[in-house]
Order: structure tokens, then C-alpha cells, then sequence
């Protein structure tokens, strides 16, 4: 096999309504050769979604292609599924794969770690960081010197506005915002349509304008 085209080789981890988006993007990047989705669901297995083959469940895909530096990334909605998956596939020397639309608007002082997903029409500002398996999804924006931690997600349209922050596994529910300079802490969530002025501890959820703190998320 060619080097090059074995370099770009993809699997997009989970077969679902965030793995068939991950799909839209690799393809418009116009540089990935896509092998196939991995997916659990073992009745997905050798089924066409989106035009696409289910190779299989983790098992398989990593018996198969472990050990040939192929290229993965984890398009899991739950971010701790995908902190799970992603720790899978690395123990198996998988490379991890980041993904950025071209419809994106990325800030060249930006940093994108990988596994990260830029998703269309998302903006990445100016000296912001987004981590790694981090997901700033359709229409979302990430404001100048803020940073998404490892496994966290600002769903569609959600705003993290300049020097905010969210820890590792936090997730801001679609058009939530985060205040400027407010820092959303680890596997806290801030709920959908929400704004968050102050700090949201570890663990809380928040919801509402201005949001007020509830129990533990579920994600």
C-alpha cells in the first residue's frame, strides 16, 4: 500500500448521529481515506450507514488494524463513552485523529489537541485551546484565550465566551454560555439554553438565565 494513503487512513469510532457528522467533515477535508465505522451494536455490523461499512465492534476493529498506525476518532455524543473509547483505542497504538470542518473558523494562535472535533460553522478564537477528544460542535463558539479540557463539549451553538473554561469532561448543552472568565469544572454541565455567570463546581449541574445549581450530571 501506498505510504501516503496509509498514513491517512480514518476509522470513525460510533456509527450515530455524532459519528454520521464526524463522517460529513472527514469527507470535506478531502484528505482522509475512510475505512469504515467501528460501532458495538453488533446488528450494525457490515450495514451501510451514511454509504459507509460497520467493520465491527472494538474487539474486531482492534484484532484487525491493531498495530498498522491507523488514524481513529471517537464521534461519541456521551463524553465519557469517549474518554473510554479513545483510552481503547490509544492502549492499542491507534492515532488519534482531529477533525476540523472547512466551514470552521480557526484561529491560527489556536491550539487543537488531538482527537478534537472543530464541527461546520463552529469559531475558534484567538490563543484558545481545545483539548484533547474535545468537541466544539455546529455552530458553537469558543472565545479568545478560553480553553476546553480534555473529553469536554460545547454542544451546537453554545458559547464559551474569552477566558472561560471548561474542565476535563464538562459539557455546555446547545446555546448554553459560559460567561467571561467563568470556568465550568470537571464533568460539570451547564445546561441547554443556559448562562452561566459565575463558576459551576465539579460535578454540578446549572441551568437557567443566570443558571442556579442543581444535582450531578448524567453524561
Amino acid at each position: 500500500m501506498n505510504e501516503q494513503i496509509r498514513d491517512r487512513r480514518l476509522i470513525i469510532i460510533g456509527a450515530g448521529g455524532s459519528g454520521v457528522e464526524a463522517l460529513q467533515t472527514a469527507r470535506r477535508m478531502n484528505c482522509w481515506v475512510i475505512v469504515g465505522f467501528a460501532d458495538d451494536r453488533a446488528e450494525l455490523k457490515g450495514q451501510l450507514v451514511d454509504g459507509l461499512i460497520v467493520l465491527g465492534g472494538t474487539e474486531e476493529v482492534v484484532e484487525r488494524y491493531s498495530g498498522q498506525a491507523i488514524r481513529f476518532h471517537v464521534a461519541v455524543g456521551s463524553n465519557r463513552d469517549r474518554m473510554r473509547l479513545a483510552s481503547d483505542y490509544e492502549a492499542k497504538d491507534f492515532i488519534a485523529a482531529t477533525l476540523v470542518d472547512t466551514s470552521a473558523y480557526v484561529a491560527v494562535s489556536a491550539t487543537l489537541l488531538e482527537g478534537a472535533c472543530i464541527a461546520p460553522l463552529a469559531f475558534v478564537g484567538p490563543f484558545s485551546k481545545v483539548g484533547r477528544h474535545a468537541m466544539v460542535n455546529v455552530g458553537s463558539s469558543v472565545g479568545h484565550h478560553a480553553t476546553l479540557d480534555d473529553f469536554s463539549q460545547a454542544c451546537p451553538g453554545a458559547r464559551i465566551s474569552g477566558y472561560g473554561r471548561l474542565g476535563k469532561g464538562a459539557f455546555v448543552g446547545s446555546n448554553g454560555v459560559v460567561g467571561p472568565g467563568v470556568k465550568v469544572g470537571e464533568w460539570a454541565t451547564v445546561g441547554a439554553a443556559s448562562f452561566a455567570n459565575i463558576d459551576v463546581p465539579a460535578g454540578f449541574s446549572a441551568v437557567g438565565v443566570p443558571a442556579r445549581m442543581l444535582g450531578m450530571p448524567k453524561h
